[in-house]
């Protein structure tokens, strides 16, 4: 569902009032909705699994709200090591 039939189905104004956070948070519930929307109804699941939630603005650029993360970290310490090493 876009952003466009969300805005159609809803009062004037009403999604502009709303902080990004929950922004954010109703965006990813609309995905898990369709997912469980195609699930229920037999047809192919082309939405779900993990989602990647990001915000994007003019003043903060991108900014990840929610990320999966692709392995565990316990099992993966060397690529923290590496990755948040302080440059001297």
């Amino acid at each position: 569902m876009s952003t466009s039939m969300v805005r159609k189905r809803l009062p004037d104004g009403s999604l502009r009032s709303l902080p990004k956070g929950e922004l954010a948070e109703m965006a990813e519930a609309l995905v898990n909705l369709t997912s469980f929307r195609r699930k229920a109804s037999g047809s192919l699941e082309t939405v779900g699994g993990p989602i990647d939630v990001a915000v994007i603005t003019k003043g903060d650029g991108f900014v990840w709200i929610k990320r999966k993360h692709y392995f565990d970290s316990d099992r993966n310490q060397q690529f923290y090591t590496n990755y948040f090493e302080e440059e001297n």
